[in-house]
């Protein structure tokens, strides 16, 4: 069966549990005391596990304070110049593509749907990344509100759908009776906390790709299909592969192997093709096979009637592939890393943006408390929503139909 199929399965059924415990939840108010009996809540697709509770209040000092909200503060404006930045752009391109009659650029952004917008390789990684920023996120909303005199009622972990989770919860009575300085700090520090791991992240990713710099090679041509009734087909040539050699002449690019294939169109030419097979491995990552094979391609004067010089392959450039030898746990620590960095700085910039339940979208209620411009605060936040889903939208559609 295929793996996208059953990874829709699995997803289905997971969510299919999540709603008939929710229902449960509602409907049975035994069942409901005996998961609070073990700490455990059920919201909607998710299920929550209380794990500690009860942090008293500190103050730090004074310049301690202002260097955490000067923190929080341009953390938050920078992750959402980012944000806006990526998606004013991406309108723009998106309206000057469609008034030109050409397809819609790819998304910016994609919802995380395992098997369907991302490889079942990919599904450990993001998992712990995942698990890892939330958790960072929520720590640095508990740490900066204990510091800042806000006491912690709780906080725990849980399962969104299938994506691990952390959450904290605050005095919210008291919280809301603290003024801006302090509700700028414990907003933004998640934002800033997933900021700093993004980096971190990004820092250490330049060590592991120096580990692995004696397992590449390149570079390559890559088949990545053969057009059905030409010669590559009728010789079986294999996807995914790389071209190494034609006829024992070296071939590394695009213009060598036009060369190569031109040089006899005036008669029936045997081409002997030696190539590596690609396999995928550690994070979906493609590797060189240990052996190589030879395909004999026979290219007759009809053929370059009809096609040219064409033998019917696509193919991609790749400046360097993975050899066989290289270690599993070497990909996937790099694989984790690359992970790391992008789901902590997508955790920042999403929190970040006015969105209604984000950090941003409650910081900006806050700015915006009085009477007098919360409509203001409703219509950027209301616009800003449309917009994500719009975008959101049109990933999720290419995705499907990639």
């Amino acid at each position: 069966m295929d793996p996208r199929v059953i990874a829709v399965v699995a997803l289905l059924a997971l969510v299919a549990v999540e709603v008939v415990l929710y229902v449960l939840v509602r409907s049975s108010q035994r069942f409901r005391e005996s998961l609070s009996r073990y700490r455990v809540s059920v919201e909607p697709l998710a299920v929550l596990v209380d794990v500690g509770s009860g942090v008293g209040p500190r103050r730090l000092g004074k310049l301690a304070r202002y260097s955490v909200l000067t923190v929080s503060a341009v953390s938050v404006v920078f992750s959402a110049y980012m944000f806006y930045s990526i998606v004013i752009n991406y309108l723009s391109n998106l309206i000057r593509s469609l008034a030109s009659g050409v397809g819609a650029p790819p998304s910016p952004m994609v919802p995380l749907l395992p098997g369907i917008t991302f490889g079942l390789g990919l599904l450990p990684p993001i998992l712990v990344a995942v698990g890892i920023g939330l958790a960072v996120h929520e720590f640095a909303h508990l740490a900066v509100a204990v510091v800042s005199g806000v006491p912690v009622r709780g906080w725990g972990i849980g399962l969104a759908v299938v994506f691990p989770l952390a959450y904290v919860r605050v005095d919210e009575e008291r919280f809301s009776r603290e003024g801006l300085e302090v509700k700028t700090s414990v907003l933004g520090a998640g934002v800033a906390a997933n900021l700093a791991l993004a980096l971190a992240s990004l820092a250490v990713t330049g060590l592991a790709t120096q580990a692995l710099y004696s397992y590449v090679d390149g570079p390559y041509l890559v088949v990545v299909g053969v057009e059905e009734g030409m010669p590559a087909a009728r010789a079986g040539l294999e996807v995914p592969s790389v071209i190494v050699s034609v006829n024992g002449t070296r071939v590394d690019s695009l213009e060598k192997l036009r060369e190569l294939l031109n040089s006899s169109l005036d008669r029936e030419t045997v081409f002997e093709v030696y190539t590596i097979p690609l396999t995928r491995g550690t994070c979906e990552f493609y590797k060189l096979s240990s052996t190589g094979k030879v395909y004999t391609i026979r290219r007759g004067l009809e053929d370059v009637r009809r096609y040219g010089y064409r033998i019917g392959v696509t193919l991609a450039i790749a400046p360097y592939l993975f050899i066989a030898q290289v270690p599993d746990y070497l990909l996937y620590t790099y694989c984790q890393l690359q992970v790391l960095y992008v789901v902590n700085l997508s955790l920042a910039i999403i929190n970040s943006a006015p969105l209604l339940i984000t950090d941003g979208g409650k910081l900006l209620t806050e700015l915006l408390r009085s009477p007098k411009v919360r409509a203001v605060d409703r219509a950027i936040q209301w616009t800003t929503v449309a917009l994500t889903a719009l975008v959101l939208t049109i990933g999720l559609s290419q995705a499907l139909t990639h």
